[in-house]
């Protein structure tokens, strides 16, 4: 045992292993299937997308196409890389993008319809134009893995054309190791790690004695060891991101808007920024953040307002109050760091009103996500990382009814939302869009399918012996330009 614990001490301070502390396992490597954090961070350094997103999060640059065009925002033609390969060897073509894009529509629901124009050359024609197809294809679960593995059925692999390959997946460690092959130059590093702490304060001690070199999951008490450190750094920006208390709108009682907008009449939002984030956050109102274009700033304020609160649960018929559980799990994200200290916050608020809650605590993240994905919940405290810098991906993830039974857990269906989702798509003006999302917003408030808590300030931090870190808008590093100094 002691000579196991040496070997694996001596490859986690290797200077060629990038070791990054994480509190949660990915719940699927199927980048097609997979809808966690965790997952991405991972997919994201394995598979590549059609294009990526300008690290400044203005622009598409080209990943596995090199150049693509439309007249019409519906009829797309990509020219893809020439000479790539991936991990099993199969080659990138316009075949392999085929099979990627018809199993994604069935996966993830993309309404197109993909053709081989030439061996390297993709038509990808839409039911409808789309202004943010760029956007939604540089996705981390939009990635291509290799037909081979789409072909053996069931969940795919992380089989990509990326700069690390996927060695190994267990319980609390996956294992990447570098794709000398890389089209883009091979890693200077040899292997990353992602090793999973058992809480947020062993993951910082890990960080501290060099044993784990970055991490985003760390809480604000934990970042507050590190601020001081002269071995260690945090990248710290304020976060395309929200936690919102998940209404499942399916459920009997939660139906009625009126219930909804009294639970969110309900809590105290600075309250809540303070105790649970350490005031490192901002209320929430909107279903975007507000660093995010298109983000409403007419909306209201969402106020604490108990009085209103119970004079609507009268109106809704609850006068006497009601019961509910909500459902925590304790696995820190980037989004919500201290989740049951946030479950706790809400659980007291809403007992003020006689909205009487009782905590499911779910066994892993795992389990949490299969359940609130189910709707086998009343509330639940969720939260959301954006993919991408455009809003439809926000939007429609969380409030498209086309996305029930995937990301949207909340299970909110609403024709007029769906129509002002499609009509953001359709039109390529900004202003336009602008305009719509706002309305979009404007309905969201009305509705309120569930209810916006937070947006928190997101970190990064890491030993500053690494060199080459950049960490993208959407807080998702790729780790090929990465080395570590002595």
């Amino acid at each position: 045992m002691i000579a196991a614990l040496t070997l694996a001490a001596a490859v986690l301070s290797a200077p060629d292993t990038l070791v990054v502390g994480t509190l949660a396992d990915p719940v699927s490597l199927d980048p097609h299937r997979a809808t966690d954090l965790a997952a991405a961070a991972i997919v994201s350094n394995v598979c590549e997308t059609l294009v990526r997103w300008h690290p400044d999060g203005s622009r598409p640059e080209p990943a596995l196409a090199t150049t693509w065009a439309t007249t019409d925002g519906r009829r797309w033609t990509f020219t893809l890389r020439s000479g790539v390969r991936f991990h099993d060897g199969t080659p990138l073509d316009a075949d392999a993008v085929i099979v990627n894009l018809e199993a994604i529509a069935r996966t993830r629901g993309l309404a197109a319809r993909a053709e081989r124009i030439g061996p390297s050359v993709v038509g990808i024609t839409l039911e409808q134009p789309n202004a943010a197809l760029l956007a939604t294809l540089s996705q981390p679960f939009f990635s291509l893995v290799s037909p081979r593995t789409l072909a053996a059925g069931g969940p795919a692999a992380a089989v990509g054309t990326g700069p690390f390959v996927l060695v190994s997946a267990r319980p609390g460690l996956v294992e990447l190791r570098a794709n000398p092959g890389y089209w883009g130059g091979a890693p200077r590093l040899a292997r990353v790690l992602f090793q999973r702490a058992p809480d947020a304060a062993a993951l910082a001690g890990r960080l501290i004695a060099g044993e784990v070199d970055l991490s985003t999951a760390l809480s604000e008490t934990e970042l507050r060891r590190l601020r001081d450190r002269d071995d260690t750094a945090l990248d710290t920006r304020t976060g395309l991101n929200i936690a919102f208390l998940s209404v499942n709108n399916e459920k009997d009682g939660w139906q009625d808007r009126r219930v909804r907008q009294a639970l969110a009449r309900a809590i105290d939002r600075p309250a809540l920024v303070q105790e649970a984030l350490g005031g490192h956050g901002e209320p929430a109102r909107n279903p975007l953040p507000p660093s995010l274009w298109g983000y409403a700033t007419r909306t209201r304020e969402l106020m604490l307002d108990r009085t209103a609160s119970r004079r609507l649960l009268r109106e809704a018929g609850y006068a006497g109050g009601l019961e509910t559980t909500l459902l925590a799990v304790d696995a820190p994200r980037p989004y919500n760091p201290a989740p049951l200290r946030v479950a706790e916050r809400v659980v007291a608020d809403l007992a003020e009103v006689g909205i009487r809650a009782r905590v499911r605590l779910a066994a892993s993240w795992a389990d949490f996500l299969d359940r609130a994905t189910r709707g086998d919940y009343d509330l639940a405290v969720m939260g959301w990382q954006a993919d991408t810098t455009d809003p439809n991906d926000f939007l429609s993830a969380l409030l498209g009814s086309d996305a029930v039974g995937t990301t949207n857990r909340s299970r909110y269906r609403s024709p007029v939302m769906d129509g002002l989702l499609r009509h953001g798509r359709r039109t390529a003006n900004l202003r336009e869009r602008v305009a719509i999302y706002g309305e979009a917003q404007m309905l969201f408030q009305r509705d309120m399918p569930w209810v916006p808590l937070y947006h928190v300030s997101v970190s990064t931090a890491y030993r500053r012996s690494l060199r080459g870190l950049a960490v993208g808008p959407t807080g998702l590093s790729r780790f090929d330009k990465v080395w570590k100094t002595q």
